[in-house]
């Protein structure tokens, strides 16, 4: 991933987890907590969907069982002692765990990675930014781009998508084309391109590429599976593209505050949700500013004279 141009005053007191906490907050309880289940969303892949703390309105990380006899678990994400031992015992109750797998290092993916694979005797995969991103986790293999992983009776092929984080994989099924896509797009709530760890021109590179590979559904970390996974990722890329035109639509001659422009560029958005988006808009002001359209004075940006 390219390195991000990061705008001064791009830092947040207590980083984004922070901004995550408030918005949960404000957004309120109403969460149904039930014991994990075992939902089959594609030919011998099945989901568990477990209680993290992750960006409301989702409430829940889906980590997904591949394989039957032999498995992999992708991205057991919950912090929660109760919800993993409801994961082990479901991971169990499919086969053996060849290993824990991550798409990426952010909390609400990897929050049970070393209690699933210590409850198994299991080693952990990933990428190998993601490895260096998580000191405190012992990753035993590093995946790269178009490795193919064989395992019960099911053949994933790893596609490197970073953007959304500097490690991010997804997982494409070779037999159904079916994609474990992280958070790459959700089935519920949106996907945050934060300038601390993302860059917004690596993230819609990344999406080009899951629609050139020729992606059927997209299985999302968040919400339920998107059957026309083509149409998810070409709806994301025109949002995206139409979220940068307002934001590029925004700036003026006169230099503006971040939360100047995001009044404006996001008034379509609950302002709650303005922190959050703030930090979205700061990734679209670093694309801008890297393709030539937007200057950084300080802490306030404008647009190309």
């Amino acid at each position: 991933m390219a390195k991000p141009v990061t705008p001064e005053g791009a830092g947040v007191a207590g980083g984004v987890e922070a901004i995550y906490a408030e918005v949960r907050r404000l957004a309120g309880g109403g969460v149904v907590v039930a014991p994990p289940e075992l939902t089959e969303v594609a030919p011998g892949i099945v989901s568990v969907a477990v209680r993290t703390p992750t960006l409301p309105p989702a409430a829940h990380t889906a980590c997904y069982v591949v394989g039957s006899g032999q498995v992999l678990a992708i991205d057991p994400g919950s912090p929660y002692p109760d919800q993993q031992g409801a994961l082990a015992a479901a991971v169990g109750a499919r086969g053996q765990l060849v290993a824990v797998v991550l798409t990426h290092h952010h909390g609400d993916h990897i929050g049970g990675a070393v209690a699933l694979a210590a409850a198994h005797d299991a080693p952990i995969w990933a990428h190998a930014a993601t490895a260096a991103a998580l000191p405190q986790v012992a990753v035993a293999r590093n995946l790269d781009d178009g490795e193919v992983v064989e395992v019960g009776g099911r053949a994933l092929r790893a596609v490197f998508t970073p953007g959304h984080a500097e490690g991010h994989l997804c997982f494409r099924d070779e037999a159904s084309a079916a994609v474990i896509a992280g958070d790459m797009v959700a089935g519920l709530g949106t996907i945050l391109i934060d300038p601390s760890g993302g860059h917004m021109a690596t993230y819609l590179a990344s999406l080009e590429k899951l629609l050139a590979a020729g992606t059927s559904a997209l299985l999302p970390a968040h919400g339920p599976a998107i059957v026309d996974g083509p149409a998810k990722l070409r709806e994301y890329l025109a949002h995206r593209r139409m979220r940068e035109a307002r934001v590029a639509a925004a700036l003026s001659d006169a230099p503006q505050s971040a939360a100047a422009l995001c009044a404006v560029a996001y008034a379509d958005t609950p302002a709650f949700l303005w922190p959050l988006a703030e930090r979205s808009l700061l990734a679209h002001l670093v694309k801008l500013v890297e393709d030539g359209a937007a200057v950084a004075e300080g802490r306030a940006w404008r647009k190309v004279s």
